[in-house]
């Protein structure tokens, strides 16, 4: 098969797209023809080494999400079977950036009929972090109130849906050329991060969820109830500021979960959670996307083709 492959880190350009042996089919998992895969930050922050990731043997092919067909199986005890679409993260990160890939079987979603295999691939890693910081971390409830730093990427559009369909108040900060596509979205209220003291007035939150980080972290904290909560997923909440201000923090590390995904499907099948992809490109040209996804520029997701 054909995959991007490194033969070391540091550099994103270091990426070549070459043939390399076929993955090996192993008990309990299933040998998956990818139709297309996500780029997502980490894949960068790993490549650059941002990221630590000594355990990873060279040469290696990044991706951490896709949707394809399933060309053959060990079992089918999990419920799948050959021709089956699937979509997913596996929680050993790396390998979808290839014609071909093996996921353990309990870790794979089965597509619904008619869902497009490019929105099941632009979901997996930016809906379920978006979940888990809500719902699992957050503890997001109807009633309460949520601010979303960074609400116009890929994992804040889905916050932002997600606390909306939760019946939460959702307060979302971006730049103000996204405000009507994130108001579209659900969002409540919108703030512009450009302007001076935007976060001024603001009513206690019950949870803010940081996708940006920085030292403008720090102002968030004093906005959050007592016994609320900050989620990051960049960066550890100031542990002197979450003990000073009573509110629980945590950054996020989230991974795979199956059942919660074959919901979010569902959803975004039923048209009730939109999804953003902003570029389609042939997986060849895999370099130029994660250029796009580093650059920022891109507000949706970045997809590769095979």
């Amino acid at each position: 098969m054909k995959a991007i492959l490194y033969s070391e880190f540091g550099d994103i350009e270091n990426g070549r797209y070459e043939s390399i042996h076929d993955p090996e089919l192993k008990a309990g998992t299933a040998l998956i023809h990818v139709l297309y895969a996500g780029i997502v930050p980490f894949d960068v922050k790993v490549l650059e080494k941002t990221i630590p990731m000594p355990h990873i043997k060279f040469p290696f092919i990044p991706g951490a999400e896709f949707s394809g067909v399933i060309v053959q199986i060990s079992n089918t005890e999990d419920g799948f079977q050959v021709g089956d679409y699937v979509c997913a993260n596996p929680r050993s990160y790396g390998g979808a950036f290839a014609e071909q890939i093996v996921v353990n079987t309990g870790e794979l979603s089965k597509i619904p009929i008619g869902l497009a295999f490019e929105s099941a691939a632009a979901c997996p890693v930016s809906s379920l972090a978006a979940w888990h910081a809500l719902f699992d971390k957050g503890k997001l409830r109807e009633g309460q109130s949520a601010l979303v730093v960074g609400a116009s990427g890929n994992v804040g559009s889905y916050a932002v849906q997600f606390a909306n369909k939760a019946g939460a108040t959702t307060y979302a900060v971006g730049s103000q050329q996204y405000q009507f596509a994130v108001l579209d979205m659900g969002a409540n209220f919108y703030l512009d991060y450009k302007v001076e003291n935007y976060l001024e007035g603001l009513p206690e939150m019950d949870l803010v969820v940081d996708l940006i980080g920085t030292a403008d972290q720090n102002k968030l904290i004093p906005l959050i109830k007592e016994g609320g909560t900050i989620v990051s997923l960049v960066q550890q909440p100031d542990p002197e500021l979450l003990n000073l201000y009573n509110v629980n923090g945590f950054l996020l590390n989230s991974g795979p979960n199956p059942k919660q995904l074959n919901e979010i499907l569902d959803q975004i099948h039923k048209g009730e959670i939109k999804i953003n992809i902003s570029k389609v490109l042939l997986m060849q040209d895999a370099v130029v996307g994660l250029k796009e996804v580093r650059s920022g520029k891109q507000n949706g997701k970045v997809l590769l083709k095979n």
